[in-house]
This record gives structure tokens, sequence and C-alpha cells, in this order.
């Protein structure tokens, strides 16, 4: 029973958001420090939002594959889900081609940051909430 109180899907949705979040912060880091890199192109996480979205919604199919060289198809699993990395090819750049404006990736990093910590914050909060139950019984 302790199990399934400390390894459900809540608990894997936000450990994966907060890989997530960790896992933008170092492209974002990356952005920062390249921004005078000529023709440097801006990275960034694809939407991790959207995918954990599709991976938890109720309605939708999921197939299961018995041989890992069969194509997956429907919704993914939460063990599925990883960070992916994308490079932004924008059309608009700066004088030496480099698509990084400091300012958007300043911001981009406070509200990752944020982000994180709130994530953090609700699987800290869920945790002394069960040692408060288990104290009682």
């Amino acid at each position: 029973m302790l199990k399934q109180l400390t390894d459900n899907d809540y608990i894997s949705m936000l450990k994966k958001s907060a890989d997530n979040a960790a896992f933008r912060h170092n492209l974002l880091a990356n952005n920062i420090s390249n921004v005078n890199t000529p023709g440097y192109k801006r990275r960034d996480t694809a939407d991790f939002e959207r995918m954990l979205r599709e991976a938890t919604k109720r309605e939708s199919f999921k197939a299961q594959t018995v041989n890992p060289r069969h194509i997956q198809f429907g919704r993914k699993n939460l063990d599925q889900l990883h960070p992916v990395a994308i490079t932004q090819d924008q059309t608009r750049y700066r004088n030496d081609k480099s698509s990084v404006d400091i300012d958007l990736e300043m911001a981009e990093v406070s509200k990752n940051g944020l982000r994180y910590q709130a994530y953090i914050k609700e699987m800290g909060d869920y945790f002394t909430g069960l040692k408060g139950i288990l104290q009682k019984a």
C-alpha cells in the first residue's frame, strides 16, 4: 500500500515536470552564455505540458506493443515522456545572425525557475501530508 502512495501517476507527473524544468534551465543558461556568439540558434524544449496532457487523457486511444521495433502510436505512458531539445530557426536575427534575445532568455529563466520551485513544493507538500497520515495511524 505504501508503494501505491509514493509511486503513482500524480508523483510521476510532478517528477517528469520538474525534470523537464531542470532540462530547460540548462538550455536557457546555454542560450544566455552564447548570446554574443555569431550565428548561434536559440534552443528550447518542445511543448512538454502538451505532451503531458496527451499522456494523461483518459479518453485517448492507447496501443500496446510487444516488440520494441513496433511503431508506437496512441497515448504515451508517463514513463515514455522525456524532455526534447529543439533548435529554433527564427526569421528575425540580429546583425550577427544570432537568434538569442537576452531579455527574453532572462524572463524565461525566471518563469522556469518559479515553475520548478512549484513542482518541488507540491511534491514536498504531498509527502508531508503522507507523513502526517502515517504518524496518526
